[in-house]
Formats: structure tokens, C-alpha cells, sequence
């Protein structure tokens, strides 16, 4: 009975033995990120290792879990990331998405077992919108001085890059009632007016002389 008790006692001093050696090794996990600062879009680099680890051995062969954390404590994601024959391991993480709201330090948590972590912070910001200017460009349309004269039309001219009217148009069209004759219009004009009047006077003398002579008759 005894020896049955002293074998029961020494197998529960040596698991809690491998039990405290395996928690001991817990700070030899290790993260980072290939910046400290990143911009919204850009690929982060997470990569690490964990120095005991042991294909064969079923309590260390096991990939790490990664949480990204936002500033208000959050999950943004998390990943399995499988661990290489030497224990070493790589990520990327896009930083963008729904998730990603805040400015300010996100913190990359990674664990291997539940008590063997690391952790890593880096700081994010949103990009700012790309402002594109537009650029005007004036075209100026050189128009010869001829090409506006011929815009102006007839009876006007260019002057001072304003269609006016030409001086003798701007007469004929202010002038009214009829234009008097000078020259040989006008003596021509005095004769017929001068026969025309005696003409009628003989009309005028014939006619008395007959009404008399018809009286005396």
C-alpha cells in the first residue's frame, strides 16, 4: 500500500514539474512588424518565432494564433499561422477594411499554447484623399482685324472692335422729304414751270375772247 502511494505521489511531483518547466519557457515567443507606422492600403509584415519548437513534440507542434487589436480594443482579425521546421513564422495583413475606423496604435497579439504570448504595437492612419487639380486652359482665338470688318457687313465699319455705321449711310438714313435740284435740273425746272404758266393764261384769254365774241354775235 505504501509503495503504491509513493508512486502515485512521485508521478503527480513530476507532472507538475514538466508543467512549470513548459510555463517557464512562455517569454520565448516572439513578434514584430516591419514598420512602426503604416497607411491605409499598405501590406504589414508580421513575422516571429518560437524557439522551443518541436515537430515531434505533441504539446509544441501546433501554429500560433494571431489577433490584431484596433485602439479601442477591438478584434480587427485573427489568424492561424503555421510555424516552419525551425520554429520560425510570416504573415501579411492588408490594412484596410470595415474594421479598420480608427487612427491611433494597433497591437499584434501572438500566442503559442495559452500561456506563451507576445505581442508587438505599430501606428495606423487613414490616408487623406488625393486632391486632383484641374488644370483650365484658355484657348485664345487670334481673329484678324479684315475677318472683322467682314463681320460687320455693309454699310458699317470696325471701330474700336465695334460694328458702326458708315458716315454717308447714317446721312441717307436721317435725311427726310425730297432732295432740292441744283444746276441744270433747276433751269430746266424754271422753263417748264414758266411755259406751263403761259400756257395757261392764253387758255384763260381765248376762252374770254370767244364768250365775247359770242355776246356781240
Amino acid at each position: 500500500m505504501k509503495v503504491i502511494l509513493l508512486l502515485a505521489l512521485s508521478a503527480i511531483i513530476l507532472s507538475q514539474g514538466y508543467g512549470f518547466a513548459y510555463g517557464a519557457d512562455g517569454d520565448i515567443v516572439t513578434v514584430a512588424t516591419d514598420s512602426s507606422s503604416y497607411e491605409e492600403g499598405e501590406m504589414i509584415s508580421v513575422f516571429g518565432s518560437v524557439s522551443d519548437y518541436d515537430e515531434v513534440d505533441p504539446f509544441k507542434n501546433f501554429d500560433v494564433t494571431l489577433r490584431l487589436i484596433a485602439p479601442n480594443g477591438n478584434i480587427v482579425s485573427i489568424y492561424q499561422v503555421p510555424l516552419g521546421g525551425d520554429g520560425s513564422y510570416s504573415t501579411s495583413i492588408p490594412a484596410q477594411g470595415p474594421l479598420w475606423k480608427f487612427d491611433g496604435d494597433y497591437v499584434v497579439s501572438v500566442s503559442h499554447g495559452s500561456d506563451r504570448n507576445a505581442s508587438v504595437t505599430f501606428t495606423f492612419v487613414h490616408s487623406e484623399p488625393e486632391v486632383v487639380e484641374e488644370e483650365i486652359i484658355e484657348e485664345v482665338v487670334e481673329i484678324s482685324e479684315e475677318e472683322l470688318t467682314e463681320g460687320c457687313g455693309e454699310g458699317t465699319h470696325l471701330e474700336d472692335g465695334i460694328c458702326v455705321l458708315d458716315e454717308t449711310t447714317e446721312s441717307a438714313q436721317v435725311s427726310t422729304g425730297s432732295v432740292p435740284t441744283t444746276g441744270i435740273n433747276a433751269w430746266v425746272y424754271s422753263i417748264v414751270f414758266t411755259v406751263a404758266i403761259a400756257f395757261a393764261i392764253m387758255i384763260v384769254l381765248y376762252t374770254i375772247s370767244r364768250a365775247s365774241r359770242t355776246k356781240t354775235a
